[in-house]
């Protein structure tokens, strides 16, 4: 394998833009996936994403930040239902603390999706 000394092509403002877009696009759909775990595979999904997260801390990979932060991301969904569902709901320290835990998820998921995707290419050389 061949290393390059030679500046990439194109500019460093193009790859942050493309970065930003991949890591929100990929965020947003990871996210809007914890619909899948309503209802009883929420029994496999959620053990399984903590197992891969396990794995993948292990490894020292950033992976495990979004394995760790999918099912947090389930608590976005259960406030959403229960805003739907219960009159006065959104007024409770239940509603309050889901958006919260919720948000924490999405914020790893952004954070390890941030730091694994063309993760080496913006960094300074020599560090």
């Amino acid at each position: 394998m061949a290393i390059s000394l030679t500046a990439p092509t194109g500019s460093l403002v193009t790859f942050r833009i493309a970065k930003i877009s991949a890591v929100v696009l990929l965020t947003a759909l990871i996210t809007a996936a914890s619909l899948l775990m309503i209802g009883p595979q929420i029994m496999v999904i959620a053990p399984l994403a903590l197992v891969a997260g396990i794995v993948f801390a292990v490894c020292r990979s950033f992976w495990s930040l979004v394995c760790f932060g999918y099912p947090l991301t389930f608590a976005l969904v259960s406030a959403w239902v229960g805003y739907w569902e219960m009159p006065g709901y959104e007024r409770t320290g239940a509603f309050s603390f889901s958006i919260v835990l919720g948000l924490v998820g999405v914020g790893l998921i952004a954070t390890g999706l941030w730091q694994v995707l063309l993760g080496r290419a913006d960094k300074p050389a020599g560090g």
